[in-house]
């Protein structure tokens, strides 16, 4: 079988990370906001696995770099050092993002270069682009994880770049409750909400605020036909 020209990387720290940066649950454990990180991880990842592309997850422990602009750029260019002509980045905060929006976003990113998806905080929750676009621009030094990346993106990228829906991100129990009110899959949904439901609340002043898939290194693989 011959491979795809396009592959969607998975950038996304561990689980545990995930918790000590994010509190999806404001009263609950570090290891329940671990659990929840782990599902939104998990859905990512079987997203990507059905989009009828290749598609390769670089954790945290495999991202080279002092910023998350140089990590995330670092992994770009390893990706694109495989041969692949498009690449298409996601993370693992967007449960609205669905297989058909990324065989989407693989069709856009092809016809016009570059392709990004709008999320409601300014930020992205996908970007798209082809070989020629990644090496004519400087990638680490973008605002990434704040409000200006959407604005920023808009300035760099080809006028022609493709737009999918704007959509939520999850960052907090509030962007968690609100996507726990979205059409989503019932499976998913179900342990979503029993985690959620299932943590043992703690006194406020005792909080301190604080898949399987191929890394770029291996043999990437494609996923069966189905974020």
């Amino acid at each position: 079988m011959s491979r795809s020209p396009v592959a969607v990387l998975l950038f996304t720290r561990s689980a545990g990370e995930e918790a000590v940066h994010k509190r999806f649950i404001s009263h609950g454990t570090r290891a329940g906001n671990a659990a929840v990180a782990a599902q939104l991880i998990h859905r990512a990842e079987t997203i990507a696995s059905r989009a009828e592309v290749d598609f390769m997850r670089v954790d945290s422990a495999r991202q080279t770099g002092a910023t998350f602009g140089e990590r995330l750029t670092n992994a770009m260019r390893r990706v694109f050092g495989q041969g692949y002509e498009y690449l298409l980045v996601m993370g693992n905060d967007c449960p609205q993002l669905t297989e058909h929006l990324l065989r989407q976003a693989a069709a856009a990113v092809q016809q016009t270069g570059a392709v990004v998806g709008p999320a409601t905080d300014g930020g992205v929750y996908l970007l798209g682009m082809s070989r020629a676009v990644f090496e004519s621009q400087d990638w680490d030094q973008l605002p990434w994880q704040t409000a200006r990346l959407g604005v920023a993106l808009r300035r760099q990228l080809p006028l022609t770049a493709g737009v999918l829906p704007v959509l939520a991100d999850v960052d907090d129990e509030q962007g968690l409750a609100v996507a726990l009110r979205q059409r989503l899959t019932r499976p998913w949904l179900r342990r979503l909400r029993r985690l959620r439901g299932s943590q043992p609340v703690t006194r406020p002043a005792a909080i301190t605020v604080v898949g399987q898939c191929a890394d770029v290194a291996s043999r990437p693989r494609r996923g069966p036909p189905a974020l």
